[in-house]
């Protein structure tokens, strides 16, 4: 995978294949491809929104992402919250657990103002794409 923050678990393997070596329907793998671009802003902005409520690690975000439907590694989800990180949305701090150290991530002041600009937009397009749906949800 390449070194910049784009996304999902399943651009770390080869198209068709599973973690497990299984191999995808070919139509789902190559849905997963299509579909792939329009929802990694999605879970950024997922982060962000854990972030600004209160200190998240990688781990039980993988978890809460998972319990959302999205299939991230630790591969994955790191250079995100780096990338966050750099940005100067996120800052991270060291935090010891028992005999472990694990790095926690909290939104900045830029993160809860970038998070409240983004809700507005959301919400805004959220209208729109539901707006003419009537009872196709």
């Amino acid at each position: 995978m390449a070194k910049h923050d784009t996304g999902l678990v399943a651009l770390d393997r080869p198209a068709g294949k599973r973690r497990n070596g299984a191999r995808r329907r070919p139509l789902a793998a190559a849905a997963d491809r299509r579909e792939h671009g329009l929802y990694t802003g999605l879970i950024r902005l997922h982060v962000l929104h854990h972030a600004a409520k209160e200190t998240v690690y990688g781990f039980a975000l993988i978890e809460e992402l998972h319990r959302h439907g999205y299939a991230l590694s630790a591969g994955t989800l790191y250079p995100i919250l780096h990338g966050l990180e750099r940005r100067g949305l996120l800052r991270s701090a060291t935090e010891r657990v028992g005999s472990t150290e694990r790095r926690v991530y909290r939104a900045t002041a830029a993160g809860r103002k970038a998070l409240a600009a983004a809700k507005a937009k959301v919400r805004e397009l959220f209208g729109e794409l539901f707006e003419d749906a009537g009872g196709e949800r």
